[in-house]
C-alpha cells in the first residue's frame, strides 16, 4: 500500500491511496481503513514509519517492521513516538542503527535492529581519468536545489574557500529545484556547470567525469548518490554531520572528511588530496569502489528476507490490538498545514 501514489495495480495487489497535503489525519485513516482488510495476518513493512502513530490501530498485521531510509531534524523525537509500535527495524546506516537503539530500547534484545545495505546499480567498470596535474579537479554535487536539508545556500561559501586556497577546480551540479536560478547567479559561471536532472546512462556519464563528490547538507541517511559515485571511482569530500556518508568516507582516510561547516578546512583537505601522487589517488578510487561491493540487489533482499523471517519467529513485542484513536481536533486539519504549524502533532499517539 502506497500513501502518496495515486495508482493501484490489482494484479500485483498494490493499492495507491493518493494522499496529498489537503488530506487530514482523519481522512487518511478512513482511506487506509478501507484497504487495510486486504492484508490480514501479514508482516507490515513500514518505510520510514510514516504515519504509523495514527495508523497502527488499523493495521491487521502479525508483526510490524520499520525500514529507516533517512535522517532528518526531528528524527529522534519521531522515533521515540514509535515506542511499542514496532517489532523490528532495518536501517540503512550504522549511525541510524545506533540512533534506533537509543530511542527504542525495547529493541535492544533479540537482534531486532539490523543494518541493511542500499542496493545500488553502479558502473561495471571504473572509468579512466586524465592525471590531475594536467587539468582542473572536478568536484560534483547531487541533489534537490533547496535550502531545506540540502542547504544549497552554503555552496557559494564553499567555492569561495576553494578560490581562496587557489585550487584549480570545476564545480558540477546534478539536479534541479527552487534555488537553481539563485545558484546560477551566485556561483562563478566560468567554473560551474549545471547538468540538470539526469538518469540512467546520462547520469553515470556525468558522474564518471568527477574526481570528488561533496555535500553541504544538514542531515542525510546514507547518500545513495555517494555510493553511486564511489562505483565510478569518485572520492568523497564529506562534511561530518553524523550520517552514514561520514562512516564510508572515514574508511578511506581522515582527509576525506571536513568539520561541518568549516569551508576553509574543506579546501585544505581537498588541497592535501591533490598533493598526493596519482598512484595514491588511484588506490583510493579503487578502495571507494570496493566499498560498494555489498550494495547489490541480491544482498539487500537476502538480508531483508532473513530479517523478516527472524522477526516473524520472535515473540511479538507490540500489542496485538491497539486502542482506537480518540477524537483530536487537530486530526481534522490538512496534513500539509499540520507539518508546518505543529509538526509534533503529526506524531500524536492514542495514549
Amino acid at each position: 500500500m502506497f500513501g502518496f501514489e495515486p495508482n493501484s495495480i490489482a494484479e500485483l495487489n498494490i493499492t495507491g491511496l493518493g494522499l496529498g497535503g489537503w488530506d487530514s489525519i482523519r481522512g487518511i485513516r478512513a482511506k487506509f481503513s478501507r484497504n487495510s482488510a486486504s492484508f490480514p495476518d501479514s508482516v507490515a513493512i513500514c518505510h520510514n514509519m510514516w504515519g504509523l502513530q495514527f495508523l497502527a490501530d488499523l493495521m491487521p498485521a502479525q508483526r510490524r517492521i520499520g525500514l529507516l531510509h533517512s535522517d532528518w531534524t526531528d528524527l529522534r523525537p519521531f522515533l521515540r513516538s514509535q515506542q511499542g509500535l514496532l517489532d523490528g527495524v532495518l536501517c540503512v546506516s550504522n549511525a541510524l542503527v545506533e540512533l534506533v537503539a537509543e530511542c527504542l530500547p525495547e529493541m535492544a534484545n533479540g537482534n531486532r535492529i539490523r543494518l541493511i545495505p542500499y542496493p545500488v546499480d553502479g558502473l561495471a567498470e571504473m572509468p579512466t581519468r586524465e592525471p590531475l596535474a594536467k587539468r582542473p579537479v572536478v568536484i560534483g554535487w547531487v541533489g534537490r536545489m533547496q535550502d531545506e536539508q540540502k542547504r544549497v545556500e552554503r555552496l557559494p561559501a564553499l567555492l569561495e574557500a576553494f578560490d581562496a586556497a587557489k585550487i584549480d577546480y570545476r564545480f558540477e551540479l546534478l539536479g534541479d529545484g527552487p534555488k537553481e536560478t539563485w545558484l546560477r547567479q551566485q556561483l562563478p559561471s566560468d567554473r560551474t556547470v549545471f547538468h540538470g536532472r539526469k538518469s540512467g546512462d546520462e547520469y553515470y556519464s556525468v558522474l564518471s567525469g568527477w574526481d570528488f563528490i561533496t555535500s553541504v547538507s544538514d542531515y542525510e541517511g546514507l547518500p545513495i548518490s555517494m555510493l553511486e559515485a564511489f562505483s565510478a571511482g569518485v572520492l568523497p569530500l564529506c562534511p561530518a554531520i553524523g550520517c552514514g556518508g561520514d562512516e564510508y568516507a572515514a574508511k578511506l582516510g581522515p582527509d576525506f572528511i571536513w568539520n561541518a561547516f568549516d569551508f576553509g578546512q574543506a579546501a585544505d583537505r581537498l588541497k592535501s588530496q591533490l598533493a598526493k601522487p596519482e598512484d595514491a589517488l588511484g588506490q583510493a578510487r579503487q578502495a571507494a569502489r570496493e566499498l560498494t561491493t555489498r550494495h547489490n540487489e541480491n544482498e539487500y533482499f537476502r538480508i531483508f528476507d532473513e530479517f523478516v523471517r527472524h522477526i516473524a519467529d520472535e515473540p511479538r513485542i507490540t500489542q496485538e490490538r491497539l486502542a482506537k484513536r480518540p477524537f483530536y481536533f487537530s486530526d481534522q486539519l490538512p496534513f500539509g498545514l499540520m507539518t508546518r504549524i505543529w509538526p509534533s502533532g503529526c506524531y500524536r499517539r492514542n495514549d
